[in-house]
């Protein structure tokens, strides 16, 4: 009895170990489209792609479009389809509607037809859809989720019927309102919820802690110039200066804009769009702070047939270098980096049992 539970353990262990995972410090980019067919309002599957930071093409993970676990996003919904690390790094997320490829105006349905939930992908590379309820953003758009490896928070535009704003979803259960309102990318800044918009006052706004239920949120900094149009955002670790990508066509504003603060003012120091064909914008960005020079990642702001680009930041004028450029009849949306390797309570369990077995049989054998 003992070999044969030894045997299993170690053919469970062999399981967890063979696990496909995403290779570290990669890039992970959610395309949407799968070529065929020009992009429109209809829904619309799904891949996540991995790429070297050197913009080699590593594996192409293909979203569920049915059975149950299907998620998918608008075409031509250009808020939609942000993809960001969770702050423990262990799982990717998007937020996207219940709905298999091919629902016509999928953004203006009813959330109790079509939920708006949460996808996510772990460091092994297996899908999951949670937080699906029936009245988050009902009848518009669903943006981004973000999550601290436990909960989730998606953010989303205004609704006509008030399910509008910032939602979460403890434990990846039914997500409950936590602020309304008309919001784009939202990330975990410093263990605090932060979110982008361009109604009001656009910015980059924060809440206190990561709130579950009825929050307030406060104003942390104004994107200003022109007509504004700020998407995804990164702080730095110490929180002296912060980048928020812009979809703005010219070379002024549209781009990724680097913000300094000093003496508790935020003051735009620079536009980054160098090299950036067609003035066009950026929409979504993953920045790896290690180095002396920050190095940003980011995909520009055309409707289909975009770029994953990258610049390092050593001062105005930086000039972007292209990476990978999207299919016809596809867009590259959310960007970030591939989340870390985490063994899941199961396979701790499996390992530290494994262990004992181990340790029993050999102890059997020393046995006169």
């Amino acid at each position: 009895m003992k070999r044969i539970l030894y045997s299993i353990t170690l053919v469970l262990l062999a399981v967890v170990a063979n696990a496909a995972p995403f290779t570290a410090g990669d890039l992970a980019v959610l395309q949407v489209g799968d070529g065929t067919a020009a992009l429109g309002n209809s829904s619309t599957a799904l891949f996540i792609k991995e790429f070297s930071t050197a913009g080699s093409l590593v594996q192409t993970i293909t979203i569920p479009t049915a059975g149950g676990t299907q998620i998918a996003c608008s075409g031509s919904a250009s808020s939609e389809g942000a993809l960001t690390l969770s702050a423990d790094r262990s799982v990717l997320t998007f937020a996207g509607y219940a709905a298999s490829p091919g629902v016509a105006g999928i953004a203006s349905t009813a959330a109790a037809t079509y939920s708006r939930a949460v996808g996510v992908l772990s460091a092994s590379g297996t899908f999951s859809r949670v937080a699906s309820g029936s009245s988050a953003f009902d009848g518009n758009n669903v943006r981004s989720a973000i999550s601290d490896g436990q909960n989730y928070w998606l953010a989303g535009t205004a609704s006509a019927t008030g399910n509008s704003g910032i939602w979460c979803s403890t434990g990846g259960g039914t997500p409950v309102q936590v602020s309304a309102g008309n919001y784009r990318s939202a990330n975990i800044v410093n263990g605090n919820l932060a979110v982008s918009t361009s109604s009001g006052s656009p910015g980059v706004y924060g809440f206190p802690g990561l709130p579950t239920s009825t929050a307030t949120s406060s104003l942390l900094f104004a994107v200003t110039g022109g007509t504004p149009s700020p998407y995804d955002f990164a702080l730095s670790p110490d929180g002296t200066f912060a980048y928020v990508a812009d979809d703005r066509s010219g070379k002024t504003y549209g781009g990724i804009e680097r913000w300094n603060l000093s003496a508790g003012v935020w003051t735009m120091a620079y536009n980054l769009a160098s090299g950036i064909t067609a003035n066009d914008g950026m929409r979504q960005i993953a920045v790896d702070f290690s180095g002396a020079n920050p190095v940003i990642y980011g995909t520009t702001a055309e409707a289909s047939a975009n770029r994953l680009v990258e610049v390092t930041d050593a001062g105005a004028g930086s000039a972007f270098t292209v990476l990978a450029t999207a299919d016809a009849n596809t867009v590259y949306r959310g960007v970030d980096f591939t989340p870390s390797q985490v063994p899941e309570p199961s396979a701790l369990v499996l390992l530290g049992l494994g262990s004992l077995l181990l340790v029993s049989r050999r102890a059997s054998a020393m046995r006169p």
